[in-house]
């Protein structure tokens, strides 16, 4: 009777406040977060493709990588909701790793592309007045890029977060089903024992 007690403490509850996100459950809330990741990362990979497409100059190696690192937030993404909606945690590491190289990305590319000029103007043609009059525009890019910067990884390691909490999820789940499987087959072997244990088990949503 001892070892009961634990057991039935240490059930998954898919409705524990445990499992909340915001105002509804970690998977629905994760959803939400990843079709808007999904919607944000096509809008953003379509108006650089057709910037793209629509510049006389070869694209620089920025443009490449932000379109590939925007269609890898999105497939990944996609992956991430039907891995939710499936109970599948393969489909869903795929969305940690591509959160990592976004991070690297916007690490790397960063300050190179807010502080560097559009046009690359030689240092001999450039008088000293217009270097002075640079600096200050510089030096705000620099502080605005580096808020940027700071909120964009907070909130990339957040998401980060939640999916891994959404792996537990998922794993506790699907161990939940199994359990009331073998249970469901048990009882249909041993009418009574389906009985004494069905009590113990919360519901599935």
């Amino acid at each position: 009777m001892s070892s009961s007690l634990p057991s039935s403490k240490m059930e998954f509850d898919p409705n524990s406040e445990k499992w909340e996100c915001c105002c509804c459950t970690l998977p629905s809330g994760l959803q939400i977060l990843a079709t808007s990741e999904m919607v944000i990362a096509t809008i953003i990979a379509a108006v650089a493709t057709h910037q793209v497409a629509k510049d006389t100059e070869s694209p620089s190696y920025f443009e490449l990588c932000l379109i590939s690192m925007m269609l890898l937030l999105a497939v990944t993404s996609a992956l991430l909701i039907v891995g939710i909606h499936r109970h599948d945690t393969k489909l869903m590491y795929p969305t940690l790793v591509a959160r990592v190289l976004f991070i690297i990305f916007v690490q790397v590319f960063g300050v190179s592309t807010v502080v560097a000029p559009h046009h690359v103007h030689s240092k001999w043609d450039t008088n000293k007045k217009e270097q002075s009059d640079q600096e200050p525009n510089v030096a705000l890019r620099l502080v605005m890029l580096m808020f940027a910067m700071l909120f964009i990884t907070i909130l990339v390691f957040y998401c980060i977060y939640l999916v891994v909490r959404c792996l537990q999820y998922q794993r506790s789940y699907c161990r939940m089903k199994e359990r009331r499987a073998s249970l469901i087959q048990a009882g249909m072997i041993d009418p009574d024992a389906g009985s004494r244990r069905a009590s113990s088990l919360p519901g599935l949503p």
